[in-house]
């Protein structure tokens, strides 16, 4: 009797392996074909329009009805069902029972490729489709003179704005809103990205960003906000400082609404806040792009340059980034880790690791000479030598939307 029951026993964990077998390989099978699809052209831009976006639509309307994150939810307990199965299998191992342990762990493994494979439908085509489109200057619309007005008009406003801010006791920015009232209005921001001048590129899907329990933690990733598109939901670390997590929320709601390389993803959301009517939006984003904007002076051996920067930390630009500084500088082991498994995925996902992030604010330069009216290179009074300044001669993404926003 007993020999039966062990009979029935190991025919029982035998056809679970195998059922789990055929998970894997149809899961496998899916992620390959996605890997294969999305690099065809035409297609990638096809599955994410009438693939990805259905089922991001579909899920997200689903999720959005729990005022908590279920991601969080979701990474909790897949931890510990997954730490369950790898303890009981071990355990199943290390007393003879070989055939119990490696089923336990062909059930994990059969979760694991389901997970994936559905990661990969959502997720895979958005990072090969066209370049998202953002009103911007074509390269050389513009001439080196114009574009340092654009710079003066940018920093003279950026300063205004800072003026008008509330900063606090330890330097971080003030909210007019909270994080809920806040998703609410990039809502609302996010309807002109349905224009029919982007030619429905953008999903007409934006949820409700969730901030994160888990925020101080994800701060010891370096992790200011992560979208898992299979659920439709966009979470927010609401700790870091606050122009961050503003300017973050942007970033991730466009993950949400089909935008998977973080450098568009930077760059549509910084236009999208730099051209609100919201003053403190606008202020969000100047502060992320003001670094890459003060290289738009003119080659006058940093003169107009430090005006810039001037006013804008008399305005109170310095003690937000004294602030934002401070707050960072706590964290780093993890986040050194963190990073380089980031690194890891986003070049598996084709792009260029983190340095994706970065993509919209690339810009090149040469070094040439500061002249006088007469074309004559200027001497420094103090040292004897020639003054040399910095002139672009391909302008980035960020710069160009700025210079169209201005000059139209």
């Amino acid at each position: 009797m007993r020999a039966d029951r062990d009979g029935e026993r190991a025919r029982k964990f035998s056809r679970r392996s195998l059922r789990a077998g055929i998970v894997c390989a149809v899961s496998f099978a899916v992620i390959i074909l996605c890997v294969i699809l999305e690099r065809v052209d035409g297609v990638a831009e096809w599955g994410a329009r009438h693939i990805s976006r259905p089922i991001v639509w579909l899920l997200g309307h689903i999720t959005s009805a729990f005022p908590f994150s279920l991601f969080e939810v979701f990474v909790a307990i897949a931890v510990a069902g997954a730490l369950s199965l790898i303890v009981v299998a071990i355990v199943y191992c290390a007393n003879g029972f070989l055939r119990r342990g490696l089923s336990h762990l062909c059930v994990l493994a059969a979760v694991a490729f389901s997970v994936g494979a559905v990661y990969t439908v959502c997720t895979g085509f958005n990072y090969y489709r066209d370049p998202a489109p953002v009103p911007m200057a074509e390269q050389g619309e513009y001439t080196a003179a114009q574009y340092a007005e654009v710079g003066e008009m940018f920093f003279d406003e950026f300063a205004e704005l800072l003026s008008e801010a509330e900063i606090d006791e330890e330097g971080d920015l003030v909210s007019p809103y909270t994080p809920d009232e806040l998703a609410r209005v990039l809502q609302e921001e996010m309807k002109r990205l349905d224009d029919p001048s982007f030619g429905g590129y953008y999903s007409s899907y934006t949820p409700h960003f969730k901030s994160m329990l888990a925020s101080e933690f994800m701060s010891q990733l370096n992790l200011t906000g992560i979208t898992f598109v299979p659920l439709g939901e966009a979470n927010v670390n609401v700790d870091v400082p606050t122009y961050q997590w503003v300017t973050t929320a942007a970033h991730e709601l466009m993950h949400a609404k089909g935008v998977m390389n973080e450098g568009e993803a930077n760059l549509v959301s910084y236009w999208l806040l730099m051209t609100s009517k919201d003053d403190f939006l606008r202020l969000c984003a100047m502060i992320r792009i003001a670094p890459n904007l003060i290289s738009l002076a003119p080659p006058d051996g940093g003169a107009t340059s430090d005006e810039w920067r001037e006013a804008i930390y008399a305005a109170g630009y310095g003690e937000i980034v004294e602030y934002n500084s401070k707050y960072w500088s706590r964290f780093d082991a993890l986040g050194k880790l963190s990073n380089f498994f980031n690194d890891i995925y986003l070049k598996f996902s084709g792009l260029s690791g983190t340095n994706s992030y970065n993509d919209g604010a690339q810009f090149d330069g040469e070094k040439v000479p500061v002249v006088d009216d007469e074309g004559n290179q200027v001497i420094d009074p103090d040292t004897g030598d020639p003054l040399w300044g910095y002139q672009i001669t391909a302008h980035s993404s960020i710069q160009r939307f700025v210079a169209k926003y201005y000059l139209g």
